[in-house]
C-alpha cells in the first residue's frame, strides 16, 4: 500500500486510454455512489515520490446527484475547510488542501491618496469585510511612505481580525518585520529577485502575468498566484489584458490556485471559475 494512514480526496487512477474527466465520473460513482453533473479542472499537479511519479488532475465538482456514501467500506469524513490543514495528507495533495481552504474573493486594499486619507480607506475596507463574503485581504499601498504605510497596515489588520479575514502584506521586508505576523504577497519584480521561498507567517502569494512568471512562482513554491490583468483596469491602464483565454492557459499550467485580477467583479466569478480559476482578486471591483 502506498502512503498508508493518510487522508485523501475522492479519486483514483485513469484506466488506459481514459480521459481524466471520465475517470472522475467513474471513480466518484464507484467510491461515493454519486453522479457528477458539473465539474471543472482546476489544478494539474506533478509530484515525485520515492520510486514513483504522479500527475494529479484536480477537479472542483460543483453539482452532483446522489448522497455521498462510502461504497468500498472506506472511512469517510466531512470537515470544514479550516480543519483540512491539520489533517495528514500526501505531499502531492497540499495544493488541493489550499484550494479547498482559500475563498473565492481576494480583496486588495485601495491606496490612500495621502496619509490623511488612511482613516477613510480603512473605514471603506472594514465596511466591506463586515459583509462577510471576503475572508482574504492583501494590504498594499506603494505610494505611501513607510510611517504612513505601517499605520495603514496596522489599522487594516485590526479590521481584518475583527471580521475573521486573513491578511497578506505586499511591502518591503523591512516594513513587514515591523508588523504582526501575516502572509506575504510578492509583486512580480520581487518574485524575479528570489531564488527560494522566503520566510512567511501565513499564505505566500505572487502576482504573475505570463507563463514565465507562473513557472517562477511555482518553483519557489508559492501557495497561490494572482494572474492578469484579465480585462483593462484603471489601476494599470497601459497593461495589455490577457483575456479569459490567457487566464485559462495559465490555469491549465498551474499546480497552485489562481485568482483572476483586472476589471472583474463578483458577477464575473462563474466566468473565471469555468476556466479553472480559484476566484477573483481586485480593488474597486470587490470594494465597491
Amino acid at each position: 500500500m502506498h502512503l498508508p494512514g493518510l487522508w485523501e480526496f475522492p479519486g483514483g487512477k485513469c484506466a488506459p486510454g481514459e480521459a481524466p474527466r471520465a475517470a472522475l465520473e467513474r471513480e466518484l460513482r464507484e467510491e461515493l455512489g454519486v453522479e457528477v453533473l458539473e465539474a471543472t479542472r482546476i489544478l494539474s499537479i506533478p509530484h515525485d515520490y520515492p520510486g514513483r511519479r504522479v500527475e494529479l488532475a484536480v477537479f472542483r465538482v460543483d453539482r452532483w446527484q446522489g448522497q455521498p456514501r462510502p461504497q468500498e467500506a472506506q472511512p469517510l469524513r466531512w470537515v470544514e475547510p479550516g480543519e483540512l490543514a491539520g489533517l495528514p495528507f500526501p505531499a502531492a495533495s497540499r495544493a488541493i488542501v489550499d484550494a479547498a481552504r482559500l475563498p473565492a474573493f481576494y480583496l486588495i486594499s485601495p491606496e490612500p491618496a495621502s496619509a490623511a486619507e488612511v482613516v477613510y480607506e480603512v473605514r471603506r475596507v472594514a465596511q466591506r469585510l463586515a459583509r462577510g463574503d471576503i475572508r482574504l485581504l492583501q494590504i498594499r499601498a506603494p505610494g505611501l511612505e513607510q510611517t504612513a504605510f505601517l499605520d495603514y497596515a496596522h489599522q487594516l489588520m485590526v479590521a481584518a481580525a475583527s471580521n475573521r479575514a486573513e491578511v497578506l502584506v505586499n511591502a518591503p521586508d523591512a516594513w513587514r518585520e515591523q508588523l504582526p505576523p501575516a502572509g506575504c504577497h510578492l509583486p512580480e519584480r520581487r518574485l524575479r529577485a528570489l531564488a527560494s521561498r522566503p520566510p512567511c507567517a501565513g499564505w505566500l502569494a505572487a502576482s504573475v502575468h505570463d507563463p514565465e512568471g507562473l513557472a517562477r512562482a511555482l518553483a519557489l513554491p508559492v501557495d497561490f498566484v494572482v494572474a492578469g490583468p484579465v480585462e483593462r483596469t484603471r489601476t494599470h491602464p497601459d497593461a495589455q489584458p490577457i483575456g479569459v483565454a490567457g487566464l485559462a492557459a495559465l490555469c491549465a499550467r498551474s499546480s497552485c490556485p489562481v485568482f483572476a485580477l483586472g476589471g472583474l467583479n463578483p458577477a464575473d466569478l462563474d466566468r473565471v471559475r469555468a476556466v479553472g480559476a480559484q476566484g477573483i482578486a481586485g480593488i474597486r471591483g470587490l470594494l465597491d
